[in-house]
């Protein structure tokens, strides 16, 4: 038809795709790939970082400081280490505890044995440069005329080739004892812990017989007298030359484990401040020893004095051990277990007291203070209610004493002294006890000095010449004397011997 339009009568297809939602959705998912090869190449980069730092690595030492024989010896045993440890090496890798330890433990070792050749090599070399020299002859030689000091490395050499630990080789052949022909030194402290042995003041009852030993109280006289002799005064110097020389490393030899005799700033070094062996041409640590140096350390200086007075009591104590007397007097006689009564009564004679006095107990007996091998005591409640301030105690009195000793974490101290009383009719343990700073919190440490009824202590704690004059209180009638008791209630201390308190 003319002038008819064309229609499209069909249905029309709507077109539902977001586009942009679908870009989007492919770009998140293209970023969520790459995030997870990027944390895939960080895990693989981690593994091989965590595998590089276990990876054992074989160890490298400069053995030219040991000389050519022990530097042999040594580097053998550092190439049997690395060996072993590359065959563990992936028990290693995996942190396998045994596996690690055996690691440690072989490098610990390797380290031990290079101080022990360096140390012997230094003195080697030193008497050998002396051998060359014009003060041969003051080196010590054997029979056929040949050096000690090299008989003795020759052993240790010999010793360390079969087989033997290098620091226990040493011990059976030091290089130092016997190289240096010297006029015997004799340690004046042996002198004085001699005189203390001729007459030992604590007595002991083992197997029927009395033991005699030198008291607490002896060796404290002896260490007080030491301290003062080895310290050095205000201007670096020192009164008696011989423990100047002791002090400086110049004479006499203090034993220490797996290594040896050493001069005592070595032996200070070694055992007291964990210092490997020192090396003779550095001297940074001796001269923080020396008063007269620049870098005199004096606290370190007080701490070494003491370890030397230490070091010297521990071998008197090895020398002078308890000596057996007479036997102890046997059944039949009254006088048994107790003081006899000669002793007695000279006891009772005694007019020489203290200068000091202990709160309420009063002034003590100067002539009777027995002494005994320290023994742990701990301060209950009841015990420090009873216990009164020596007026030497300045500053604290007996009530601040006893609140301040309850505050204590540790409650345990040494019985070391007891006394008689100027009465004449009681004994008294002694005891000193510092307080802390914090806890004091009026500036410094102060000691306290006080006495405890010996009657609140048990008997377990008392030395034989204790317990006997204890008992002989107890006994008085064996005297001649009454013995007073009191009325056992409820407020009487009920510690070891109550029944006899006053």
């Amino acid at each position: 038809m003319a002038g008819e339009g064309l229609f499209f009568t069909g249905q029309v297809l709507k077109n539902n795709r977001d586009l942009l939602a679908e870009e989007a959705a492919r770009e998140q998912l293209k970023l969520q790939k790459e995030q997870l090869e990027l944390q895939k190449e960080n895990a693989a980069a981690r593994r091989r970082e965590n595998r590089r730092k276990n990876q054992p690595s074989p160890l490298s030492f400069d053995s030219s400081s040991m000389g050519p024989e022990m530097g042999k010896v040594f580097q053998n045993n550092v190439l049997g280490y690395n060996k072993n440890i590359s065959s563990i090496s992936d028990a290693i890798i995996n942190q396998d505890p045994e596996a690690v330890n055996q690691q440690l433990d072989g490098a610990s070792a390797l380290k031990t044995d290079k101080g022990v050749f360096e140390y012997v090599w230094s003195e080697v070399s030193a008497n050998r440069q002396i051998a060359r020299g014009g003060n041969r002859d003051s080196l010590g030689t054997n029979e056929e005329g040949g050096y000690i000091f090299e008989d003795n490395y020759q052993s240790f050499l010999k010793a360390v080739g079969q087989g033997t630990n290098p620091s226990e080789a040493l011990e059976m052949y030091p290089i130092r004892k016997g190289a240096i022909k010297e006029t015997k030194f004799e340690n004046p402290a042996n002198a004085l812990y001699a005189t203390e042995a001729s007459n030992r003041e604590y007595k002991e009852e083992i197997k029927g017989y009395e033991v005699n030993f030198i008291s607490k109280a002896q060796f404290d006289r002896v260490g007080k007298e030491i301290t003062s002799k080895l310290t050095p005064d205000k201007n670096g110097k020192w009164d008696d030359s011989s423990y100047k020389k002791i002090y400086l490393g110049q004479e006499g030899f203090f034993t220490v484990d797996n290594i040896g005799e050493l001069s005592g700033p070595e032996a200070f070094a070694i055992e007291s401040e964990n210092i490997t062996i020192l090396d003779p041409e550095d001297t940074t640590f001796i001269d923080k020893l020396n008063p007269n140096s620049e870098t005199y350390d004096a606290e370190l200086s007080n701490k070494y004095v003491q370890y030397l007075k230490d070091k010297m009591e521990s071998e008197a104590r090895k020398n002078y051990p308890g000596v057996r007397g007479s036997a102890v007097r046997k059944s039949g006689d009254k006088f048994k277990g107790l003081q006899s009564e000669p002793d007695w009564e000279k006891m009772n004679d005694s007019q020489e007291f203290t200068e000091q006095t202990y709160g309420a107990h009063g002034k003590m007996l100067e002539e009777y203070k027995l002494s005994q091998p320290p023994k742990k005591v701990t301060l209950t409640n009841t015990l420090i209610d009873t216990l009164e301030v020596s007026d030497r105690t300045l500053g604290i009195d007996t009530d601040t004493a006893r609140e301040l000793i309850r505050q204590l974490d540790q409650k345990e101290i040494d019985l070391g002294q007891v006394m008689i009383n100027e009465s004449k009719d009681k004994m008294y343990g002694i005891f000193e006890i510092t307080i802390p700073a914090d806890l004091y919190k009026q500036g410094g440490s102060p000691t306290i000095e006080f006495s405890v009824p010996l009657d609140q202590i048990d008997e377990k704690n008392f030395g034989s010449s204790v317990k006997r004059w204890y008992d002989s209180f107890k006994n008085k009638s064996v005297y001649g004397e009454e013995i007073e008791k009191t009325t056992d209630d409820s407020t009487t201390p009920k510690g070891v011997g109550a029944k006899y308190n006053k």
